[in-house]
């Protein structure tokens, strides 16, 4: 079946220099595409760094819960959320691709990335 959520990785900056990583957010946006109401079961998210799962960004995920990320109205988005992961995420200089997955039983998957460099000091 179609995945009736779409999500939209969000990455700031995409370029830092490492002593910056404090700063750094990601987060995420969830559309629902139906005509109905709908849980968009966004506990399922996982963020992917260089093809790796992100611990970090599962337990900023599964804290507390904004509202309306339970039942999400037909066409509505959720509130853009984000957190400062930049220390947890990118330990070094370097490329690094975040891939943001939904994967849902019946529901085909989504995912979403982008690239954030990292440089020396």
């Amino acid at each position: 079946m179609p995945n009736p959520v779409d999500i939209r990785l969000l990455v700031e900056p995409t370029r830092l220099r490492l002593d910056e990583r404090d700063r750094f957010r990601v987060g995420l946006v969830a559309v629902n595409l139906t005509d109905a109401a709908i849980d968009p079961q966004l506990y399922a998210a996982r963020l992917f760094v260089n093809g790796e799962p992100s611990p970090a960004f599962d337990l900023a995920l599964n804290g507390v819960m904004p509202a309306g990320w339970d039942v999400l109205a037909a066409g509505q988005a959720t509130k853009p959320v984000e957190w400062r992961l930049g220390e947890a995420l990118f330990p070094e200089p370097g490329e690094y691709h975040l891939a943001l997955r939904l994967e849902v039983a019946g529901w085909d998957p989504v995912e979403v990335s982008e690239t954030v460099s990292v440089v020396a000091d």
